[in-house]
């Protein structure tokens, strides 16, 4: 389809706009159930390929270039679907800013945001990247002078609930461990999220936290067809 082949073309020119958005769009359009699901299929294979390396490409270019790029697979992943990507992206993206909020303050993630984006994580079972989120909205909610938390009228039942969604978190992840080989495998691979993903200034988690997270979900896939 000619559609396709432009968007392909137009990522592989690291187009990352709105017109290249659209026409996503327009391919995912049809009416033909068949050709659109093998249409989905493949373009979410194109985009986790392509974004990868057009992450590692833009390893030197400035912050506000990233963050276009990081916005932009965001909603195409969106587009097509792919929500564990998304969230993948987004989680890449906060972290990215928070990086850089020593030298661009108007770069700091909200309270409200990490929030946000935890309740997200957890309503789709990824229980370990919840609780990191969780706690960076209660890092950010703590810290002094935090311009972005000014408008949460109630700190108080902000960190309460906050603390909440990270308990249950916590043991919804902890209850679906495999005789304690999760939990030890999570404890490993969480302490390798300093390992850069993306430039050499800041570390990001998102991939690492991602990936074990699957791999949690898919545990516990397993082990509910196992019990039936």
């Amino acid at each position: 389809m000619a559609d396709v082949s432009l968007f392909c073309s137009q990522i592989k020119l690291r187009r990352f706009d709105d017109s290249t958005l659209r026409i996503l769009e327009l391919i995912l359009s049809s009416k033909d159930v068949k050709l659109l699901l093998e249409f989905r299929s493949e373009l979410k294979e194109f985009l986790r390929s392509e974004s990868l390396i057009a992450i590692r490409e833009a390893s030197e270019k400035p912050v506000e270039h990233k963050l276009l790029i990081l916005d932009f697979l965001v909603r195409a992943f969106a587009i097509v679907d792919d929500l564990e990507s998304c969230l993948a992206v987004r989680y890449e993206g906060l972290v990215l800013r928070d990086s850089w909020t020593i030298s661009h303050p108007e770069l700091r993630v909200s309270c409200s945001e990490w929030m946000k984006f935890a309740e997200d994580a957890f309503n789709n079972e990824f229980y370990s990247v919840t609780v990191k989120a969780c706690e960076n909205a209660l890092l950010c909610l703590n810290v002094k002078g935090d311009y972005n938390c000014d408008n949460l009228f109630d700190t108080t039942w902000t960190t309460n609930k906050i603390q909440r969604l990270k308990d249950i978190a916590i043991r919804l992840s902890t209850c679906h461990s495999v005789q304690g080989q999760t939990t030890e495998y999570t404890r490993r691979k969480t302490l390798s999220i300093k390992q850069s993903s993306f430039s050499k200034e800041a570390k990001f988690t998102a991939s690492i936290c991602f990936r074990d997270g699957i791999k949690q979900q898919n545990i516990r896939n397993f082990l509910r067809l196992k019990n039936q």
